[in-house]
Parts: structure tokens; C-alpha cells; sequence
């Protein structure tokens, strides 16, 4: 059973929505997934892509997945009966990150853990959204990597 939630966006730590999950987590570690990462002035979409997208692995016990996953459907606006879904949620490979300094990330490729996430349901583009470009590797990151808030907005 899958017991984590991968975030990119307002539901992480000291983001606006950070505060409005129904229980404590068992840990929350700094991760990347695979993606394309969108950005609008006030709030991110991921879709699929190949760019690594940092964002934070919540662990909770299996038994409190359920009300997790209920909770964060509805703020994310997804699984809603009759009417288009905002984000879809999916299923996503996400690596630990090796070590982080300030905003200097070493990817991992070390063995990935399934965890939750949401994707844009639709066309970012049609909804304002811009895409994220990844960083260039380089001085203390070993491979190119997306977040949000992107560096201009921090």
C-alpha cells in the first residue's frame, strides 16, 4: 500500500496550504520526482515530463491514507463527482535526495519509493500557466532540477 504524498507546491512546509493536513506526518523528506512543473502567480501544476521536480515526501500510517487522500482531493479539486476534476492524482516514482545545501541539490538515483501526487487535469498553458525551465547543472548539482517557488518568487 502506498503511504506517501509527493507535494511540489502550496502544500508544502511554510506554503499557504501547509498547515491543512489532517494528521502529523511520520516524516517529510526532501525528494524528486519526474515531471514538467508549471508556475502562475499563484500556485504550480505539474504534468508528466522528464524533469526532476524537488518537492517534499510526506509518510503517514497506512490506515490514515484514506483520510489523507479524502482531504487532499478536495483541496486539490480531484475524483469530484460530475464535474471536470482541477488535478488528477497519480502515482509517481521519488528518489531521496542525496544531500541539500541551501539551494544546492545532489540527486539520488538510488532505489524509488511509489508515492501519491497531482497532476494538472488539463492544458497548463490555458490557464495561465508558465513553465518552469530546470536549473543548470553545475558547482554542487550534479543534475538540472525544477521547484516552486522558483528562485525569482522566493
Amino acid at each position: 500500500m502506498i503511504s506517501s504524498i509527493f507535494v511540489y507546491g502550496t502544500l508544502k512546509r511554510g506554503q499557504c496550504r501547509g498547515a491543512m493536513w489532517p494528521f502529523e506526518p511520520l516524516r517529510i523528506s526532501v525528494v524528486f520526482t519526474q515531471g514538467t512543473l508549471f508556475d502562475r502567480h499563484d500556485y504550480p501544476a505539474m504534468t508528466s515530463g522528464t524533469d526532476d521536480v524537488i518537492g517534499e515526501k510526506w509518510d503517514f500510517r497506512p490506515e490514515q491514507m484514506p483520510r489523507v487522500l479524502e482531504v487532499l482531493d478536495a483541496i486539490e479539486g480531484a475524483n469530484r463527482q460530475g464535474e471536470p476534476d482541477l488535478y488528477s492524482r497519480v502515482v509517481v516514482p521519488t528518489w531521496k535526495i542525496c544531500e541539500s545545501v541551501g539551494d544546492e541539490h545532489r540527486l539520488a538515483a538510488e532505489a524509488s519509493v511509489k508515492s501519491y501526487t497531482y497532476h494538472y487535469a488539463r492544458d497548463p498553458a490555458d490557464d495561465g500557466f508558465t513553465r518552469i525551465l530546470p536549473t543548470q547543472a553545475g558547482e554542487g548539482r550534479v543534475r538540472p532540477f525544477v521547484q516552486w517557488p522558483t528562485r525569482s518568487r522566493q
